[in-house]
């Protein structure tokens, strides 16, 4: 597993079933559509150009709060080192100073970062197969951000737009921001029930798969049993790999139920890992987790970053949108 920067605090859900928003999705057109696809082990992956060259696959990541390339694209062009202080980039692992660098201009389907400044990332060794960026927050968070499961699309809006999901069965809870670094994007957390645990969360699409630390374990034990599959699956396996490419063993368990607003997942795989990057954020005592692809692979959502809200599908298949 596999994941730029993370984590985040948050505050009470609010919660509306069936709302009876605005504007559909569907009714206001959209800035951009980019079409993506789920690769490397079930992430949200989209084409882009990096200085008119490409296109290149980079993976879709609200953990990851900058916009960055992997070493295998870096070889394919030649990029300047920044003349800035090195970006410090946050894997489950811990934490890397890598220094920065003038990528240039990216663009997703004429959505562009222009004279954008990132990383490099290290290449995953083989087996692992790295897509050529990660597609991070600092580019999200200029717009209302649709994804579309049902026909794998992403839809960006303005900001400002007063486009809303208003099909039946959508759910809509508080996204919270938290700064991590200065003057680093914010990260942004949910809160997640498990019978009767409120746990903080951040909404990690760059994580392959969900995890809780074992102080999110304590506090819900009573919702869960553990799985005894010790398989070499990203998600129900015993070990995962970060975005540095390290890895560790994890324990995975078996929720019966988890609710997120008024969105229920049941009888879900995850794991429990005190992963060092809990310790690093100060979260390694408290309720604390990752909420990652896996969890919304079947479900369209729509981030909300300016009124901070996230809104949540059903399973993809059982309505429009």
């Amino acid at each position: 597993m596999k994941h730029v920067l993370s984590l985040a605090i948050a505050v009470a859900s609010l919660v509306f079933a069936h709302p009876a928003f605005a504007q559909s999705v569907t009714d206001q057109e959209s800035i951009a559509e980019i079409p993506y696809r789920l690769r490397y082990q079930g992430w949200i992956t989209v084409d882009g150009t990096v200085n008119d060259q490409g296109p290149h696959h980079f993976i879709v990541d609200s953990g990851a709060t900058i916009t960055s390339v992997f070493e295998n694209l870096s070889r394919t062009q030649e990029f300047i080192p920044a003349d800035r202080a090195d970006i410090r980039i946050l894997g489950l692992s811990g934490a890397q100073a890598l220094p920065a660098y003038e990528i240039g201009t990216i663009d997703f389907n004429g959505e562009r970062l222009d004279e954008h400044v990132g990383v490099i990332l290290p290449d995953w060794l083989p087996p692992n197969v790295p897509p050529q960026g990660v597609l991070g927050l600092d580019f999200l968070v200029r717009y209302k951000v649709h994804i579309d499961a049902n026909h794998r699309l992403i839809r960006l809006y303005p900001p400002d737009s007063d486009v809303r999901p208003n099909q039946k069965g959508w759910s809509r809870t508080a996204l919270r921001p938290i700064s991590i670094t200065e003057n680093a994007t914010p990260l942004h957390t949910v809160k997640v029930q498990v019978r009767g645990a409120y746990i903080s969360c951040i909404v990690d699409l760059g994580a392959s798969g969900t995890i809780f630390n074992k102080a999110a374990l304590r506090a819900m034990s009573a919702g869960l049993r553990v799985n005894v599959d010790r398989g070499g699956g990203m998600t129900t396996g015993s070990r995962i790999n970060d975005i540095f490419d390290n890895t560790a063993r994890v324990l995975p368990i078996k929720i019966t139920r988890l609710r997120i607003g008024q969105a229920i997942w049941r009888n879900k795989i995850f794991l429990v890992y005190d992963a060092p990057i809990f310790a690093e954020l100060k979260k390694s005592t408290r309720p604390f987790c990752l909420l990652g692809a896996d969890l919304f692979a079947d479900r369209s959502i729509m981030f909300d970053f300016d009124d901070e809200k996230l809104y949540i599908g059903p399973v993809r298949g059982s309505t429009t949108g």
